[in-house]
């Protein structure tokens, strides 16, 4: 019976996390930001950013047709605001810190 509830609990955590097409999207910004002007990504965080355009089925689009998106203008206009370092916390905070350079 812990088992079952345990595994329901884990359940239920993983699909909290899931990201809406506007997170999405200024991840994108930011990402953009961060490729062109910091270290950028590693590997792994090419791969979650990209599993995450598909989920919300954004792979058809390509990249630079989603980074015209105003929220990813903005959120790009905002990284840029706060530099590298700035960019870098934030992705910290929101828990994509490992896929940072």
């Amino acid at each position: 019976m812990k088992k079952i509830l345990t595994f329901l609990l884990l359940i239920a955590n993983f699909s909290t996390l899931a990201l809406s097409p506007n997170e999405m999207l200024a991840i994108v910004g930011a990402v953009k930001y961060y490729n062109e002007n910091c270290g950028g990504l590693n590997p792994a965080g090419f791969q979650r950013m990209n599993k995450g355009i598909k989920r919300f089925k954004m792979h058809k689009t390509p990249i630079p047709v989603l980074e015209q998106h105003p929220l990813a203008i903005s959120s790009y206009q905002t990284a840029k605001k706060f530099g590298c370092a700035g960019t870098k916390n934030e992705a910290y905070k929101a828990g994509f810190g490992q896929y940072i350079n």
